[in-house]
């Protein structure tokens, strides 16, 4: 994925946060999604197995895709170490969803 392409996520992903729109872990964006409230799942690039399967059952209708940054790097951005986030406004998940590739069905398993 290009540099640029990749700074315009951590962008939105920003702005996302500071508008308060973000969920940070495993937990947090469960929750929320069982009540309605996340439009789309982001995961770490370095996800767990486990974690992702886990992700992808609960999700249901909600699209998840994965980052092109590992734990590390999004930790740097957000002062939390975790895999797992949540954008619950519309206008920011269609943006990240468009910078985000879907995943192919092997990706997913």
């Amino acid at each position: 994925m290009p540099d640029a392409a990749k700074d315009r996520i951590a962008a939105s992903m920003t702005m996302c946060r500071r508008a308060g729109k973000l969920l940070l872990g495993f937990d947090p964006v469960k929750e929320a999604a069982q009540q309605g409230h996340v439009c789309c799942i982001l995961l770490a690039a370095d996800v767990s197995p486990k974690t992702e399967k886990e992700t992808h059952f609960f999700a249901g209708e909600i699209p998840v895709r994965k980052l092109p940054y590992d734990m590390d790097a999004l930790t740097a951005y957000f002062r939390k170490r975790t895999a797992v986030f949540g954008v619950c406004e519309q206008g920011f998940a269609a943006k990240l969803l468009t910078l985000l590739p879907p995943q192919s069905a092997e990706e997913c398993e």
